[in-house]
C-alpha cells in the first residue's frame, strides 16, 4: 500500500513529502475529504510506466508519391510530400491534440472515444520539447 496523507497533514509537511517523493522514489497519496486523492510521483516514473502506451505510426506509402502518417490509437493522420515532413507534421498534430485534451480535459475524459487517450497524451504533454515528443514515435 502507499503512504496516504491527509491534505492537512501534507500541507504542514509538504517539504518531507517532496523529499521523500524525490530522494526515495516513493510514491504518496494526498487525500482530501473522503474521496479526494492525488498521486505525488516523479516525473521519470510517470514517464517509465507510460511507456506501455507505445505510440507506432502507421506509414502509408501513397500512390501519388506523398506518404500517410497515422497514429491509430489517437485517430491522427497525416499526408506530406515526404517521410521527414509526414513525421514532422505528425509530431506538430500530437502538441496540438495534447494541448485542445488537456484545454478541454472534464469533455475528453467523458467521451467513451477519448477517454482511453489520456495515457497517451500525459506521453506527449511530459515531453519539453519537438524532439522528445519525435522520439515517443517507434519507427
Amino acid at each position: 500500500m502507499l503512504t496516504e496523507i491527509s491534505f492537512t497533514n501534507a500541507r504542514k509537511t509538504f517539504t518531507d513529502i517532496y523529499d521523500s517523493v524525490w530522494r526515495r522514489y516513493l510514491p504518496v497519496i494526498i487525500k482530501r475529504h473522503q474521496d479526494e486523492e492525488v498521486l505525488l510521483l516523479r516525473r521519470e516514473l510517470q514517464q517509465e510506466t507510460l511507456k506501455a502506451y507505445r505510440l507506432q505510426p502507421e506509414i502509408l506509402p501513397e500512390k501519388d508519391g506523398s506518404v500517410t502518417a497515422a497514429i491509430n490509437e489517437l485517430d491522427i493522420a497525416v499526408n506530406k510530400p515526404t517521410l521527414d515532413e509526414a513525421v514532422n507534421e505528425l509530431v506538430r498534430e500530437l502538441k496540438i491534440y495534447a494541448q485542445e485534451y488537456i484545454d478541454r480535459l472534464q469533455l475528453f475524459l467523458n467521451a467513451p472515444n477519448r477517454k482511453g487517450h489520456f495515457p497517451y497524451i500525459l506521453r506527449v504533454l511530459l515531453c519539453e520539447n519537438d524532439q522528445e515528443v519525435k522520439s515517443l514515435l517507434e519507427m
